[in-house]
């Protein structure tokens, strides 16, 4: 009798092990305050200052990521695929943290990141908006402020995602 708890631990550690690690790992958008309010002034991938804040008429998606960071790239194309979905509903930059502008420069054309890019070398633009590692994403409200954010991958084809920015245009 012993044995049978045993095995049935067993099956379900071997049934998880068999899950995508995407289904075991996949973060949730959830309220978010304490952002900074202002725009913060950062260079994009070109050297170029580029301001990161809100856009006065619609989301603006801030999306944290690295080039050693497996499951950044294992979010990409989903992320891709959203914001093709969005059309200009929706603003997404790039905030490559902690690395050189040739290495993000490979990074994102490497995997068809279609947005652009800003640098975040001393990450101080992730220090003013992220608690934890990557990938994270924080979503501004329009106007400014933000509203959502997730620490670590998200399934961008989940409908609570699409869901959440959906709300945040009609404010």
């Amino acid at each position: 009798m012993a044995s049978l708890p045993f095995r049935a631990v067993l099956s379900a550690v071997a049934a998880l092990a068999a899950a995508p690690a995407s289904a075991l790992e996949a973060a949730t958008l959830a309220p978010f305050a304490g952002a900074p309010s202002a725009t913060i002034e950062a260079s994009d991938l070109e050297g170029r200052a580029f301001p990161i804040g809100s856009d006065p008429d619609r989301p603006v998606i801030l999306h944290f990521f690295a080039s050693w960071c497996e499951p950044c790239r294992e979010e990409f194309p989903g992320l891709m695929a959203f914001m093709k979905g969005q059309g200009d509903a929706v603003r997404l930059i790039g905030v490559d943290v902690g690395e050189p502008a040739s290495r993000a420069r490979a990074f994102v054309r490497t995997l068809g990141f279609a947005a652009p890019v800003a640098l975040d070398e001393d990450k101080n633009i992730a220090a003013a908006f992220l608690r934890r590692g990557l990938p994270a994403t924080v979503v501004l409200a329009p106007g400014g402020g933000a509203a959502l954010a997730a620490a670590g991958p998200l399934d961008w084809t989940s409908p609570a995602v699409g869901d959440a920015i959906n709300r945040l245009k009609k404010q």
